[in-house]
């Protein structure tokens, strides 16, 4: 692969790391139609996913000491995703993969 040529190590979408946020919510919180198994999280996840917009950062202070903008940001791409999943976890509830 192409991407394989470059130095991606610090390049990091946070759309995906709030989608596993949102999931772990959702686990502490009982919902009982989230799938329990791993290809049923990973399934809710991609769908959830290729919903959302990417936000991608790759500057280690960004990840560290996010400025005002970007917190924003995620907190809006918190309440998004979370409906994202909700309507993903309806999605395969209704076609499980496994």
């Amino acid at each position: 692969m192409a991407k394989e040529k470059f130095v991606t190590d610090d390049l990091q979408n946070l759309s995906e790391e709030v989608v596993f946020e949102q999931i772990a919510i959702l686990q502490q919180e009982g919902n009982k139609d989230l799938p329990e198994t791993d290809i049923g999280i990973q399934d809710v996840a991609a769908i959830a996913l290729n919903n959302m917009p990417p936000k991608y950062v790759c500057s280690f202070i960004d990840k560290v000491s996010p400025r005002k903008e970007l917190l924003d940001e995620l907190q809006d791409l918190r309440k998004y995703a979370r409906r994202q999943l909700l309507k993903a976890i309806r999605k395969v509830s209704k076609n499980p993969h496994d």
